[in-house]
């Protein structure tokens, strides 16, 4: 039949994904705004934490996670931060994305429990920026992650998407 693509002719629209980096990100006690009227609104500094893998270094003071925390619909996440390589180069960092899990997990988390990791969904599309040349791959590139959300902090694995 004219113009229908067939299961082979697509086999190389299939994306791969090559893993760069863990971050390992810790921080403070969540700062509660309340509910907003779509979910209670929460901003979480980020403190501290470690990049590892293509890149090595550590995460800048400062930044911070806004988080819209729902029991009952995917809790949305947007963190904006920096980290720094060990050859001294900063890169900017804003990640996106969602943490579905049932109702009991998601108001543990919210606590600062802990939570099986595969009883949660959590994932992010993180875009990252810098001044450094040497690291333009991160700006021309889409990035995935998957999270895992721990008492104290974010285990991170960023995937880039080939």
């Amino acid at each position: 039949m004219a113009g229908t693509i067939d299961e082979h002719e697509t086999e190389h629209l299939t994306p791969s994904l090559e893993h760069v980096l863990d971050l390992d990100i810790e921080v403070a006690d969540p700062l509660v705004v309340g509910d907003t009227g779509d979910g209670e609104r929460r901003i979480i500094q980020i403190t501290d934490g470690t990049v590892s893998g293509r890149l090595n270094g550590h995460v800048l003071p400062g930044g911070a996670d806004y988080q819209l925390f729902r029991e009952e619909r995917p809790t949305e996440l947007v963190a904006k931060y920096a980290f720094e390589t060990d050859g001294g180069a900063r890169v900017y960092v804003e990640n996106r994305g969602i943490r579905v899990t049932d109702p009991e997990d998601s108001r543990r988390l919210r606590d600062g429990e802990e939570v099986d990791p595969e009883d949660v969904y959590f994932r992010s599309v993180p875009e990252f920026e810098t001044a450094d040349p040497s690291l333009d791959w991160l700006s021309d590139s889409v990035f995935v992650a998957t999270g895992i959300r721990q008492p104290f902090g974010v285990k991170l694995a960023v995937y880039r998407v080939g």
